[in-house]
């Protein structure tokens, strides 16, 4: 395996993610109303979806592989953790594409900048370590995951308002 294929498994739900803020751009929605939109009490609206997964590879680079602090605190403060919403905060779209980009492509340089046997390094906190392709997998299965929760809420939004 080499960091290449990598970042091309990275690249593919990136790019369902994005398509999803694309195909909610295009429909003639209000797109601040869908983004704000919750399908239940408390429950996370689409732009927090999307903002959790820029906060996610900000917090896996910046603190679990290079044990740092994140590069951006607010954002992982704000939409790290769970999938409950702690704070009202929405996002607009450009800011949600500003920040996806930013903490993607800081976490795409540094797995190109690895040799393969680099990929098999132990990297995390005492007791949550992961080789740098297990951080991977699991990267590439939470982006997927949070644009699956985006597209239904997408859906369910467009079922509840007609679209």
């Amino acid at each position: 395996m080499n960091s290449d294929l990598l970042v091309a498994f990275l690249e593919f739900p990136r790019a369902r993610l994005l398509g999803t803020l694309e195909t909610i751009e295009k429909s003639g929605q209000d797109v601040g109303r869908v983004l704000a939109w919750r399908p239940g009490p408390g429950r996370a609206h689409i732009a927090w979806q999307a903002m959790h997964c820029a906060a996610t590879h900000d917090r896996y680079l910046n603190v679990r592989i290079f044990g740092g602090n994140p590069r951006d605190e607010v954002l992982v403060n704000n939409f790290a953790g769970g999938s409950t919403p702690s704070d009202q905060n929405v996002p607009s779209l450009e800011q949600i594409r500003r920040k996806l980009a930013e903490t993607f492509e800081p976490f795409k340089a540094y797995l190109r900048s690895l040799a393969p046997e680099d990929l098999q390094r132990m990297v995390g906190p005492a007791g949550q370590q992961r080789t740098v392709i297990e951080v991977c997998q699991l990267m590439a299965w939470h982006e997927s995951h949070h644009q699956g929760q985006m597209h239904l809420t997408w859906n369910l939004y467009k079922a509840a308002h007609g679209g």
